[in-house]
């Protein structure tokens, strides 16, 4: 975005025949040009929403769209409180940079215009239910004909990932700890929904314990008999919405 400015002066004066006259003079053009729109930085998620303890991949592009070269490039990025960077993770320009530490600040090369850089990064994400919020830091200097070196520092867009908990508790008890031939062991196994999304396509298997033998029709889920099901089989569960739970029953006799 170039910033043009021009002066304008009007002015009057008198002929020698006495005649008044009034006229203009325009002075030069000079042209200031705003960086923060000739320098776009552009930060870019692959992800708007992640699981917790995933993965997302960012990436912030810096195009030098100025008629200057900048040099003396930086770039610094944090994340919100308890997220983290995949360490070794980061490319420029596709190059692995194993040693950038993204949190530290790192150099990146000379940018003349119309050349770009990009930058790759991937960020783990905290066990949280708040979103994670990110931006980067983008540090130059230019060589401006009026002043010598200006150093600037800008940074880009924010990006933000909600964070949500897709967890499954599985707990389970036996009503016996201690037990000779022939007697019969009472297993439950109580299912929850701890997370944050509905759990569907829930599928329950349990192989028999060597040394026992399964005892027919002794499944019931939620108190209700289903005498056709073989834990060692296995066999699909209610869908289960969140905080919701299932309770499997079955015996197994012991040889």
């Amino acid at each position: 975005m170039i910033i043009p400015n021009q002066s304008n002066i009007t002015f009057s004066y008198t002929l020698p025949d006495g005649l008044a006259e009034r006229d203009s003079q325009e002075s030069n053009i000079v042209n200031t040009e705003i960086l923060t729109y000739s320098v776009p930085k552009v930060k870019s998620s692959n992800k708007t929403s992640v699981q917790q303890g995933g993965t997302a991949h960012h990436t912030v592009t810096v195009t030098n769209n100025s008629a200057t070269q900048l040099f003396n490039n930086t770039f610094t990025d944090q994340m919100s409180a308890g997220a983290s960077y995949v360490a070794g993770s980061v490319k420029v320009n596709g190059v692995a940079q194993p040693s950038y530490d993204p949190l530290a600040g790192f150099a990146l090369p000379n940018l003349n215009p119309g050349e770009s850089a990009t930058i790759d990064i991937k960020a783990d994400n905290p066990s949280t239910n708040t979103p994670v919020t990110n931006f980067a830091t983008i540090n130059y200097t230019i060589d401006d004909p009026a002043r010598g070196n200006v150093n600037y520092s800008e940074n880009t867009n924010t990006v933000s990932l909600d964070v949500f908990a897709n967890k499954l508790t599985v707990e389970k008890v036996v009503d016996k700890a201690f037990a000779i031939k022939g007697d019969i062991l009472h297993y439950v196994t109580t299912v929850g929904n701890m997370g944050d999304l509905d759990n569907t396509d829930i599928v329950f298997k349990d192989p028999i314990p060597v040394g026992t033998t399964f005892v027919a029709g002794s499944v019931k889920i939620n108190g209700t008999s289903y005498p056709a099901y073989n834990p060692e089989v296995g066999f699909d569960l209610p869908d289960l919405e969140v905080a919701a739970f299932v309770i499997v029953e079955f015996d197994a006799k012991v040889n």
